[in-house]
């Protein structure tokens, strides 16, 4: 087969063939969209685009009518649509065997037989465009050593033994001997793709999601130094548009039905161009998107990879060196495109920040830009440490005075790529507005008018006029929410007491900082820059008689007040159950603490009656005493001795005799201070 000669199918058929019927299979899928995206517009108007679909709600709007072959009767319905369109695009990553033997059966050929036989005459003739991947040239060689596989070299295309490539180069060949044949009114064409990109993501989704969310998930596979061919979804896309274009022009018999889909990064002076290394190609997207890490190697796969990751290593592991098709290098190419030409002619690597901007637009990724600030010791660090771990982003902090050091600092923080894409909260402390202008705003060399430029010098030595500088807002820096946290003096000192601060004249030196800064009536405050300068809405967040809990929440709604962010957080019904649970705890808690300290004070009471049950028995104890005593007073002296010192008196004289001790008075006055309690104890 001869090469396709580019300029003379663009010259042939020049892009002005009008709308026409196009059936796109699987049109909710990511290749899907992209087709529907660049086929929807035609040079005369619009193309109406039919297809299938696994969830038809996910399908572009623009798709006119979504068929399937669930029974017979839905079958017929799909084939005639596909019969009555011009363009019929299948691709193998979302298709079967089953639905090219179904699309083939459609448009009048039986693939069963052998060879291919016609089954009917269609109304008009049919463009078919099979979609397959440059996994299929795994195994092949360049016919000159050293040099580039080309799509002329498609009947030596050799993907990798036992791989499921080996099936989609059967479906490619049955396509062939179907459709390319003399007479046929369908002419079939192959469009194989690098390793997609863009458009939100494919293939190196999960690589930019970890390096989006600061997660050192990524390996290179031993030694890294393999070319991976690549391509951008719309390339393709677009390369299916221009065969829908120039199929008039094109012969399969003579030319080359195959196309290789692959960009172009750019080599050195005087060398070709080749596809990236796996290595840059993976240390690229971690540096775009988060900190940087030198990405380890692995020569082997683990044992806990899923399906998805052994066919991604498959796919890394590639390496080829693919030179793309004439048609896409024709300097006219898809020239009436919005934008003309190529979108990522470059590659990967050269578009980078455009790759990961698209990659957070199709996940509805945003970077979420909040600062926190307020007077000392009312609660904005603890608010901005919270909101950070909810929304899982960077914390930044100020110093209490900050200085021109740490604004520069700061400036770089919020300005590295984590923060670009994923934002950051910045507990900015007392700022005002100078700072405030120094952190977000930057100077902007403004190009001369043409009067400027015009106008004549005064003399022979004027000076030049100087350049004249913009002062302009770094929307990209910015932050979009912003929280003013409001406490009266009192309670912040109060506040600052209770975190454990001592020095009360650090306190008052920061207190007074703020007021000068932002509680001043002739000085700009902080809120002033951002809702006269930067036009952003402002929370004035009211401390006292609030909890952190409360401070969070109101702090939660009003940046989620323009809608809640993807960004791989918690659904809406999980925050809100995570909400009620806390909610449950926090009451439980209150009433686990109530309960205690209810039993606490029945303790107390308890202890209090044991203790008044005492007291009164001391207090009976000492009536009864009194009242003995009183007793005693009132008796006579003789009855008294009588009754209580004679008896024992004269025990112990009796006792004296008999012992006849050597000391009788000490041994008497011991008997009676022994046998003193012997007495009546009622009467003692």
């Amino acid at each position: 087969l001869k090469p396709l000669c580019c300029s003379r199918v663009l010259e042939a058929t020049p892009e002005r063939l009008g709308t026409m019927r196009i059936f796109i299979h699987n049109v909710d899928s990511y290749l899907g969209k992209a087709l529907v995206k660049e086929l929807r517009r035609a040079e005369g108007g619009l193309n109406r685009i039919f297809g299938t679909a696994s969830n038809a709600a996910d399908a572009p709007s623009t798709v006119k009518r979504i068929v399937c072959r669930d029974d017979p009767k839905k079958a017929k319905k799909m084939a005639e649509t596909m019969q009555s369109c011009r363009l019929v695009v299948l691709n193998l990553f979302n298709s079967t065997m089953e639905d090219l033997l179904f699309a083939i059966e459609a448009l009048k050929v039986d693939p069963r037989s052998s060879p291919p036989k016609v089954t009917g005459e269609l109304e008009s003739e049919v463009i078919f465009v099979l979609i397959s991947a440059v996994m299929v040239w795994a195994d092949t060689k360049p016919e000159t050593p050293g040099g580039p596989v080309k799509d002329s070299d498609y009947l030596r295309r050799q993907p990798k033994q036992g791989s499921k490539f080996e099936q989609w180069k059967e479906m490619e060949d049955l396509l062939f001997s179907c459709f390319n044949r003399e007479g046929s009114q369908v002419k079939g064409f192959v469009v194989a793709g690098g390793a997609l990109y863009g458009e939100g993501e494919y293939l190196f989704a999960n690589m930019f999601k970890d390096a989006w969310r600061g997660e050192k998930a990524h390996t290179i596979v031993a030694p890294g130094t393999n070319h991976v061919p690549t391509v951008h979804v719309r390339d393709l896309a677009r390369l299916v548009r221009q065969i829908s274009l120039s199929a008039e022009g094109i012969n399969p018999l003579e030319s080359t039905p195959y196309f290789l889909a692959v960009d172009q990064p750019p080599a050195g002076e005087g060398n070709p161009s080749k596809p990236s290394c796996q290595a840059d190609i993976v240390q690229g997207i971690v540096d775009e998107m988060g900190e940087h890490y030198d990405v380890p190697r692995v020569s082997s796969a683990g044992d806990d990879e899923d399906q998805e990751a052994r066919e991604m290593r498959e796919r890394m592991s590639l390496d080829l060196w693919l030179e793309p098709s004439a048609i896409m290098l024709n300097e006219e190419y898809c020239a009436s495109c919005d934008p003309p030409g190529w979108i990522c002619k470059d590659g990967l690597l050269a578009n980078m920040r455009t790759i990961a901007d698209e990659f957070c637009a199709g996940k509805k990724l945003r970077a979420m830009r909040i600062i926190v600030a307020g007077p000392p010791a009312s609660g904005k660090s603890a608010l901005a440490k919270a909101v950070a771990e909810h929304f899982k982003i960077p914390n930044l902090e100020l110093g209490p005075v900050a200085s021109g050091q740490d604004l520069d600092g700061m400036i770089a923080q919020i300005s590295s790529n984590v923060c670009r894409y994923r934002g950051y909260v910045l507990d900015a402390g007392g700022i005002g507005f100078e700072e405030a202008e120094k952190l977000f705003r930057f100077d902007v060399e403004v190009p001369k008018s043409e009067e400027d430029e015009a106008a004549p010098a005064e003399g022979e030595d004027a000076e030049p006029t100087p350049p004249k500088i913009e002062r302009r807002l770094n929307e990209e820096t910015c932050p979009t929410f912003v929280i003013l946290t409001q406490a009266p003096p009192g309670l912040c000192k109060a506040k600052w007491q209770a975190m454990g601060g001592k020095d009360m004249q650090e306190f008052e030196k920061r207190m007074q900082a703020y007021v000068g800064s932002n509680l001043t009536s002739d000085v700009h405050s902080l809120a002033d820059f951002f809702q006269d300068v930067a036009n952003k809405g402002v929370l004035n967040l009211p401390v006292a008689g609030k909890d952190e809990e409360d401070l969070f929440e109101s702090a939660r709604i009003f940046v989620e007040s323009a809608g809640r962010p993807l960004n791989y957080l918690p659904t809406e019904a999980e925050v809100a159950k995570d909400i009620v649970e806390r909610r449950q705890l926090k009451i439980a808690k209150e009433k686990e603490e109530a309960t205690a300290a209810s039993s606490k004070q029945d303790n107390r009471d308890a202890e209090q009656q044991q203790e008044q049950k005492r007291h009164d028995g001391r207090m009976q104890t000492i009536a009864e005493h009194e009242a003995a005593q009183q007793k005693l007073m009132e008796l006579p002296l003789r009855e008294y001795l009588m009754q209580y010192m004679v008896p024992s008196l004269t025990e112990g004289l009796i006792e004296v005799c008999k012992v006849l001790p050597d000391n009788p008075v000490d041994y008497l006055a011991n008997y009676i201070e022994e046998h003193a309690a012997d007495q009546n104890p009622g009467k003692h």
